[in-house]
């Protein structure tokens, strides 16, 4: 079954202000996107800004987070619900970020709410999985996967509204790349794994030190459905050649 090819940038805690915000959003609206579904992610402040310049565009918008407890409203301090975001018009949720998970102590069954709530909501999912340093050189990186990919049997999942990640957590922001064999071979694992839960087309994305030096690389790396671009994407200029690249291979 073909996938959607996919390209989404993950803005983390940028740019500083509004106007910045506006201006790279401006510059994305530009950007020419016919076989590759391009989507940003900027922060929670920059979320309405983001979505009125890039509403009624091919651009999909995305948030970071959700709040895990509710899908509307409640007494939940500093959170957002799915729901709210949707109004904004929001179409997916990054959930499971490694620095979710790390930061904040992100366990299994809170991002579990979270993909619950977003789905819920009609909220597209991206979900993020890696190792560590540590365990992929232990040779552990499968079976970290394989873990982390057990809580989607834990719940429905609607068809055609999950996206999965992998970023190996070493590889994000440092520069470092695993080999493209790994890389595909990971990918292979995941998609085996993805068939033996019954669920088709699910686009599986790379993720970490994506750059224009070595987006044409993954994307002509077999069961590479996209990436998932982090310091990168704030660049117009170096995003639209990732774009370009995985364009050109589809």
């Amino acid at each position: 079954m073909n996938v959607q090819r996919c390209v989404i940038g993950n803005w983390k805690l940028n740019p500083a202000t509004k106007s910045a915000a506006h201006e790279l959003a401006q510059g994305l609206s530009g950007i020419a996107c016919d076989a590759v579904r391009v989507g940003c992610t900027p922060s929670f402040t920059h979320v309405s800004t983001v979505a009125d310049v890039l509403a009624g565009t091919p651009i999909w918008v995305g948030a970071q987070d959700i709040c895990a407890y509710t899908q509307s409203t409640g007494a939940y301090t500093g959170d957002v619900s799915a729901e709210q975001l949707s109004d904004l018009g929001v179409g997916f949720v990054i959930i499971g970020h490694s620095e979710r998970r790390n930061y904040y102590r992100e366990d299994h069954s809170l991002l579990v709410e979270k993909m619950k709530h977003a789905f819920a909501a009609d909220l597209s999912v991206v979900f993020c999985i890696g190792e560590t340093k540590e365990q992929y050189q232990a040779n552990q990186t499968l079976s970290v996967l394989d873990d982390q990919l057990s809580v989607l049997q834990t719940f429905r999942v609607p068809r055609g509204k999950l996206i999965i990640a992998y970023e190996p957590i070493w590889a994000i922001g440092t520069g470092l790349t695993p080999t493209t064999q790994e890389v595909i071979a990971t990918h292979a694992h995941i998609k085996s794994v993805l068939a033996s839960y019954h669920f088709e087309g699910v686009s599986v994305l790379y993720g970490g030190s994506v750059n224009e030096q070595n987006a044409a690389e993954f994307a002509q790396a077999e069961g590479v459905d996209g990436a998932l671009v982090g310091g990168a994407s704030l660049k117009l200029d170096t995003f639209t050649q990732i774009i370009a690249a995985f364009e050109s291979a589809s």
